[in-house]
This record gives C-alpha cells, sequence and structure tokens, in this order.
C-alpha cells in the first residue's frame, strides 16, 4: 500500500508538471517526426532519387548518340538536353551548374566521333601490320585526348561524382570496343579473307553479378527504422528530469523527511518512485512506436516495421526502462541541488545518445568512436531494436544487450540505494 500510495502522489505531481509532460512526451513526439523528415532523402538509396544531369552533345554523330541512349537508361539520372526549349552551350552548362540549379553537366567534344574512327582505323591497321596483314601504316593521326568534361556543382558529394564518372568511362570503353572490332572486320576483309562474317561480342565476357545472401531481414534501413528506434532510447532517458526534480524538490521542501518517518523505511519511497517512472518509460516507447507506425506514413514516410518477435520487442522496452529508470533515480540521489542534476543529466544524455547513435548511425562514426560507443547503454538499446526491427531477429540474438541493459539498470538502482542509505544515516 505504501508503494502504491507513493505511485499516486508520483502520478499527481507528473499531472500538475506541465513542462515535465512536454519533456518526456510532446518533445520526443516532434524531435521523431522531423528527424525522419529531415533524414528522409539521406537514408533513401540513389536508386530511388532522381538527379538532374544537363547533357551537351557538341559532337551530333554516333558517338553522342550512343552516350544519350546510354545515359538515359539509367535509373538514378535524368538528362537535360535543352532548357526553356533551346539547346545547351557548353558556357552556360557550366553556369548552371556552378550556380547550384543541377547536379552536373556532360559534355561531348565537336568531332568526337570522327577523331575517335581515325584513332581506331589506325590503331587497328597498325596491328595489322605488325603482324604481317598489310602494309605498313606511314601515315600519322592526332594522339591528343578526346575529352569529354564533367562539371559538378561545389557541394556534390564524392560518392555522386564516382558515379558518373564511372558510367562514362564504362560507356566510352564500349564504344571504343565496338569500333575496334568494326575495324577488324573491315580490314580482314579487305584482305581477301572468304570467310562468312560473324558479329563478335564482348558484352557478356566479363560482367559483375550481386548475388544476395540468404537472410531473414523483412526491412530496410531508412530514416522512419533508424529515427524512431534511435529517438525512443533519447526519449527514455529524459525521464531522469521529472524524476530527478521532483525528487530534489521534496527533498529540498522536507516532504522526503515527512515520508520517511511516516513510512519508517526508506525501501517504499525508492519502489514507488521508480516504478512509477518505469511504467511513464513503458508508455513512451508504446507511444514513440505507434508514432512510427500510424503517424509518419501519413506525412509521405516509410511505415515502421516491428519485426515479428513481439516478445523481444517488449523485453526491449522494459530493459531499457529498467536502464533509463535506474539512471534517473541515481542522478536524483546523488546531486544535491536541482540545478546541479538537471544540468549534470541534460549533458550526459545528450553525450549517451551522441556515441549510442542516436544522431547518425554508429556504422559512419570513425573508428574510435564506434568502439566507445558500445560502452552506451543507448547503443544497447538501439543495436536491440534494430535486430528485432532489421533482421527479424530471435530472442536469443538480442539477449546479450537486453542483459547489458539489466545489468547497468541493477547496478545504478542499488549504488542509487546505497547512497540514499548513507545521507539518511547522516541526516
Amino acid at each position: 500500500m505504501k508503494i502504491l500510495a507513493t505511485i499516486r502522489k508520483e502520478l499527481l505531481l507528473l499531472l500538475r508538471d506541465m513542462g515535465g509532460l512536454a519533456m518526456i512526451f510532446l518533445m520526443p513526439l516532434i524531435l521523431v517526426t522531423v528527424m525522419a523528415l529531415v533524414q528522409d532523402a539521406p537514408f533513401r538509396d540513389y536508386q530511388d532519387l532522381k538527379f538532374q544531369v544537363l547533357y551537351v552533345n557538341n559532337d551530333k554523330d554516333s558517338l553522342g548518340e550512343v552516350f544519350e541512349h546510354s545515359l538515359r537508361e539509367a535509373k538514378n539520372l535524368e538528362l537535360v538536353t535543352n532548357v526553356n526549349g533551346l539547346s545547351i552551350t557548353k558556357e552556360q552548362a557550366s553556369e548552371l551548374v556552378h550556380s547550384g540549379k543541377y547536379k552536373a553537366a556532360i559534355i561531348l567534344p565537336q568531332n568526337a566521333s570522327k577523331t575517335l574512327n581515325k584513332k581506331v582505323k589506325h590503331s587497328v591497321a597498325q596491328l595489322m601490320a605488325n603482324f604481317g596483314f598489310g602494309d605498313e601504316v606511314k601515315d600519322t593521326v592526332d594522339n591528343r585526348e578526346i575529352a569529354i568534361e564533367l562539371v559538378f556543382d561545389p557541394v556534390t558529394k564524392v560518392n555522386f561524382k564516382l558515379a558518373i564518372s564511372n558510367a562514362i568511362e564504362k560507356i566510352a570503353a564500349n564504344a571504343q570496343s565496338k569500333l575496334i572490332i568494326e575495324n577488324l572486320k573491315t580490314q580482314m576483309a579487305a584482305l581477301g579473307s572468304e570467310q562468312k562474317k560473324q558479329v563478335i561480342d564482348f558484352s557478356n565476357s566479363l560482367v559483375v553479378k550481386e548475388t544476395e545472401q540468404p537472410s531473414t531481414a523483412i526491412a530496410t534501413t531508412n530514416s522512419v527504422q533508424h529515427n524512431v528506434p534511435a529517438w525512443t532510447m533519447f526519449a527514455m532517458f529524459l525521464i531522469l528530469f521529472p524524476l530527478a526534480g521532483n525528487f530534489i524538490k521534496e527533498r529540498e521542501e522536507g516532504s522526503m523527511l515527512r515520508l520517511r518517518l511516516i513510512s519508517g523505511s526508506s525501501f517504499p519511497v525508492i519502489a514507488g518512485k521508480y516504478l512509477f517512472y518505469f511504467m511513464i518509460c513503458l508508455l513512451q516507447f508504446a507511444l514513440m512506436m505507434a508514432i512510427g507506425i500510424y503517424l509518419l506514413p501519413k506525412l509521405g514516410l516509410a511505415r515502421l516495421s516491428l519485426g515479428t518477435n513481439y516478445e523481444g520487442v517488449v523485453l526491449t522496452a522494459m530493459a531499457v526502462g529498467i536502464a533509463a529508470t535506474a539512471y534517473g533515480l541515481l542522478v536524483a540521489v546523488f546531486f544535491k541541488t536541482h540545478h546541479q542534476a538537471l544540468a549534470f543529466g541534460s549533458v550526459s544524455v545528450v553525450l549517451l545518445a551522441a556515441l549510442g547513435g542516436v544522431w547518425v548511425p554508429t556504422y559512419v562514426m570513425p573508428p574510435t568512436l564506434q568502439a566507445i560507443s558500445h560502452f552506451s547503454p543507448m547503443s544497447w538499446g538501439l543495436e536491440a531494436c534494430n535486430d528485432l526491427f532489421l533482421r527479424n531477429a530471435n530472442t536469443a540474438a538480442i539477449l546479450p544487450n537486453i542483459l547489458r541493459l539489466v545489468c547497468f539498470g541493477g547496478v545504478l538502482l542499488i549504488l542509487s540505494f546505497v547512497i540514499y542509505k548513507s545521507r539518511e544515516t547522516k541526516g
């Protein structure tokens, strides 16, 4: 009854504390919604995005047509060959790209097809002569490179630049190899060969094929799958603000002393506070999951997938709640003033969130920070959620992180009780 009375008292205090309610319910809701919307594009695969790229074809011949056809087949590129109904010049394309209106421009030089044909024809004739087929080639050819210009927006990411450059190099290599084969056939026929001409195709000689490994994954990483569980961890650790605030306020006003005298033991007071805020943490978890499932899809984002191991989801929520509530209780017991507790609490929670992969996934962090992130309880909770939501893991797979969270919470809870008892004795 004493524990239930403490829980009822904490509920009344929280309901009167509009700032505390906003801190643990409204702010996480706004955070997860805003962050999911902001990070939607960076989390999407490049194949889902369309980049407008200017294409200036000064060649006006076969090579220019080959490039245009191949680039138009690219799923993530949208070729723009004219602006306002007018063809684009090299200078205009460079100006449009540098102004940030377009991501890149591809510029083919004049007479590229004719120059390439001459180069290939000369090289093939020279090769044939070296093997004793035909006369020695005495004429020379212009050895200057045929430069295909790529102009990028200064703020364009390196990965996008590499993707465009690799695509252009592949198209150029294919076009050049086809010309070499055609010239070989032509010059062999000129030597009087009566053999039937056959089409030689090297396109299938060496290919790159992606093989998907068997996996139990049922969802892909996106802004919703990252931000909802990540900011849920952050929201649950914010429980320290109302917990520490009410705890220290009662101690300063003398309410804690009167409660101790009435109860005769510290256990009901500590247990009641802990159980109440633990239940608030579970309520936070359920609310954040509901946002990911029902609210975010209405804003044009993906729907949160919880996997199929609902038992694991409940265990994860409880384990994070144990750790978060114990951390808040330790802060409340250890610090003597309201300002000290909230200052330390705010900084520490932000640090734990940053290191735990809440702000950005841990796999994009430097190696040193990745190693440090394994010591953040938010990282343990987030890894367990990712295993459940993305990999559809069983309970045994998340058990190590669950045990870390429970042990972390248990140690802090014992430490909180010891500190509280020691100060109670001194008092």
